[in-house]
């Protein structure tokens, strides 16, 4: 499940950058928001919990704790995040489950 979990983040990220680089889009949070949101609130919101995300692993990983369960618990705050500041979207609803299995996943390999 991790493996699967480093390529789907590494391929959204990839497509990211290609489309505010190459295909220079304006609203690449979309993804994230409703009718009701304005765009650079979406991109706001969707900033701070990836830089939870950033931070989170770069705090984990100084204070010890190994990459794997750094990624995982740092993405699960992420995921957490998503759903309490941005509405509801099913792209924010699979990576609270994606989160959620990772953790089912390390909690399975540690006992």
């Amino acid at each position: 499940m991790f493996e699967i979990f480093l390529i789907v983040i590494v391929l959204v990220h990839l497509h990211l950058e290609w489309r505010i680089w190459i295909r220079r889009e304006d609203d690449v949070f979309a993804k994230y928001r409703d009718g009701k949101m304005a765009p650079l609130t979406a991109a706001k919101w969707a900033y701070l919990c990836k830089a939870v995300w950033l931070i989170g692993l770069i705090l984990l990983q100084y204070f010890g704790v190994e990459f794997r369960e750094a990624v995982i618990f740092s993405f699960t705050a992420y995921a957490v995040l998503i759903q309490i500041l941005l509405p509801f979207k099913v792209y924010n609803l699979l990576n609270l489950v994606l989160a959620l299995a990772c953790l089912v996943e390390w909690w399975i390999r540690s006992q």
